[in-house]
């Protein structure tokens, strides 16, 4: 309403704060999440869903968000053919995490999304490589503890509060699976779920 009324530094207050906001609340969100893995009290609801219509959604999602950082992003979604049984929610939480960090930590570069099926042993692993700033090898077993990043530079840079790969390699292995990384300064990273 502020900008409608011609109160421009009112609007532009009201931004900082609900950008402020938004972001406690992200935060609160997730330590709740990581308390309540770590206390147990996550349940898994495991369900089959259609596989491609989950990867639909992530890129319906983010495409929008890609684009504004200037990425591309790039799909292979031929194995996702199918039904998968899961938790829908909580996969969707991972794959959106990985996709939105290779999106935060990449500009004017690509974003690659693969889905592979093992019908040896029915599982499906999800690949997602970025062209970004990648993380030092010694701080690849770091990140995925909480509120760690790669390192101090790179919070002040680009956000975020650490939680998200702790809580997205915690809900992997709670699921049955695992998150690896991949990744090189200056090249980008290269997440396998």
């Amino acid at each position: 309403d502020a900008s409608l009324e011609g109160l421009d530094q009112i609007a532009e207050d009201a931004e900082k704060i609900l950008g402020a906001s938004r972001h406690l609340l992200s935060l609160i969100s997730d330590i709740l999440d990581l308390s309540k893995i770590e206390a147990g009290k996550i349940e898994l609801n495991h369900e089959s869903f259609p596989l491609e219509d989950l990867c639909h959604e992530l890129h319906i999602t983010l495409a929008p968000l890609i684009a504004e950082r200037g990425n591309t992003l790039h799909l292979d979604f031929k194995e996702a053919q199918g039904l998968v049984t899961s938790d829908r929610l909580r996969l969707q939480q991972i794959l959106l995490n990985l996709l939105s960090n290779a999106n935060k930590f990449t500009e004017q570069g690509t974003i690659d999304f693969f889905v592979q099926r093992n019908e040896e042993d029915h599982t499906v692993s999800f690949l997602i490589k970025d062209s970004g700033v990648g993380i030092a090898r010694e701080r690849l077993e770091a990140i995925f503890d909480p509120f760690v990043q790669e390192d101090g530079s790179t919070t002040r840079r680009f956000g975020g509060t650490g939680l998200g790969l702790a809580i997205s390699k915690k809900l992997a292995l709670m699921l049955g699976g695992d998150i690896t990384v991949d990744s090189t300064p200056g090249q980008g990273s290269s997440f396998t779920v």
